[in-house]
């Protein structure tokens, strides 16, 4: 099974409306991909939010991301966020929790907190 999580920054308050209403309709998107194994949303504040699907195969994943309602929020996404960021990883089972994905992410971007530790 092949894990995807995003973490998104929203750039300002004046973004938001039309974020959400991308996000909502690639959720709508989502729950009708083949292959689709479950998928989670996490929030952060008012701008970082987060995204994690777990695909039966890469080319499902593939699938939904390159068409539908998902690829017209990609193609936005630059516009609306000034952070994007994405980890894709392998796993035997679904039950991954989001710790753990949040953990491969920020490891991925080498992302370190003040403290010196990952964030």
């Amino acid at each position: 099974m092949i894990v995807s999580v995003t973490r998104l920054h929203i750039r300002s308050v004046r973004h938001l409306p039309i974020f959400a209403w991308l996000t909502l309709r690639s959720h709508i998107h989502i729950r009708e991909a083949k292959g689709l194994v479950q998928s989670s949303y996490h929030k952060e504040g008012l701008f970082t939010y987060w995204t994690m699907s777990i695909w039966e195969t890469e080319e499902d994943m593939k699938a939904f991301r390159n068409q539908g309602a998902h690829l017209e929020a990609m193609r936005c996404s630059r516009q609306l966020a000034d952070e994007l960021q994405y980890v894709r990883f392998e796993v035997e089972t679904p039950d991954i929790q989001w710790e753990a994905c949040k953990q491969r992410l920020h490891q991925s971007y080498a992302r370190q907190d003040k403290r010196g530790g990952l964030s």
